[in-house]
């Protein structure tokens, strides 16, 4: 009560917040009320979190998730893009010579686009096992992605149809640890209401992608055709590629792993941040290895029945989705040159 009241007397300031900050603060106020109504005595606050006010918990909590936001989104977000870009744009580089230099059947198209998935779907589930024994995605996410930014790249030296079979099984395999990944990641910093949108924030770089892709391709298909002796597509490949391995390397610098081991948040930052979710959730984010075996969260996970749930309708978003890896090739159809149909793909998005 105490604390609701405290809200009513600054109901003025508070005005000034982002839509962000209400989120929050709305979080705060939640999590207060149910403290007080159920208290649990097994669990205690941390010595510096249990000393601070209402008043200054909330303010410390917004500073907190801004100071989260401004170092984790908008990295995240690149790689997520860079994701995207290194696995759709075989479909540009079908205008820009692919399929006629490699001779490639339609059939045999569809056959590459579709075997990264096959690598996709083996490799999601044991990399997030994986992650969550090795406890460092600051480390393991950035690894990931300069390994898959080297195949995407030497996806323009592929001669030949099984070549670019098994760069884009490669391929698969590998990209298949970021974005599950990445989902963990994100629930290991943020509370479950804060999750929601920054979950929609991330997968907007993959429509941010969609609309790059077409621009690139066509500056590419324009400007680089025949350097250097290699068609558009080659280069395509080559610098995207390129692209995708420093921002990795930059990620290195730039992520955290988690709460309780980033150095650029304070002791009492690093307290309220593992805090704030043991509170939401009832449990800690992450403790070591050694409390959470690889087999743990894969049995909660089959036993829930919203996993399956969502299960379908992923499938079904995805598999509606794939439309994406023909579009240049239906704009096409209407009657435009390549470099035409590659600019025409970037409105929709």
């Amino acid at each position: 009560m105490a604390f609701a009241g405290h809200q009513h007397d600054h109901a003025t300031g508070m005005n000034e917040y982002s839509h962000d900050d209400k989120f929050a603060a709305q979080h705060i106020s939640d999590t207060s009320i149910a403290n007080h109504a159920m208290p649990d005595r097994k669990r205690e606050a941390p010595p510096l979190v249990k000393v601070m006010s209402d008043e200054e918990r909330y303010r410390k909590e917004l500073s907190l998730v801004r100071k989260i936001d401004i170092r984790l989104m908008p990295m995240v977000i690149l790689m997520y893009i860079m994701n995207y870009l290194d696995r759709n744009n075989i479909a540009a580089a079908r205008l820009a010579g692919l399929q006629k230099e490699l001779k490639l059947s339609s059939t045999q198209y569809s056959t590459a686009v579709s075997i990264l998935f096959v690598g996709y779907v083996l490799m999601q589930i044991p990399s997030n096992l994986f992650l969550n024994k090795m406890g460092k995605p600051a480390l393991y996410l950035p690894t990931c992605m300069i390994i898959w930014g080297v195949i995407s790249g030497a996806t323009g030296g592929c001669q030949s149809y099984g070549g670019l079979i098994a760069t884009r099984f490669m391929l698969g395999f590998i990209e298949a640890a970021y974005f599950p990944g990445c989902l963990f990641y994100l629930s290991s910093w943020y509370t479950r209401k804060e999750l929601g949108f920054r979950t929609a924030l991330l997968y907007s770089g993959s429509l941010l992608s969609g609309a790059f892709s077409g621009l690139i391709a066509a500056g590419i298909t324009s400007g680089m055709n025949g350097t250097k002796g290699l068609l558009a597509w080659r280069w395509l490949f080559i610098i995207e590629g390129v692209v995708t391995v420093v921002i990795a390397f930059a990620a290195f610098f730039i992520l955290p792993n988690f709460p309780r081991t980033t150095s650029w948040l304070s002791e009492e930052e690093r307290q309220l941040a593992a805090w704030r979710l043991e509170e939401d959730i009832g449990e800690d984010d992450w403790v070591g290895s050694k409390e959470q075996t690889f087999f743990h969260g894969m049995k909660l996970a089959f036993l829930d029945i919203k996993m399956w749930i969502l299960m379908v309708i992923l499938f079904c978003f995805v598999a509606s989705g794939s439309v994406t890896n023909f579009f240049p090739t239906v704009v096409q159809t209407l009657g435009y040159n390549n470099i035409i149909s590659l600019l025409l793909t970037a409105p929709p998005y």
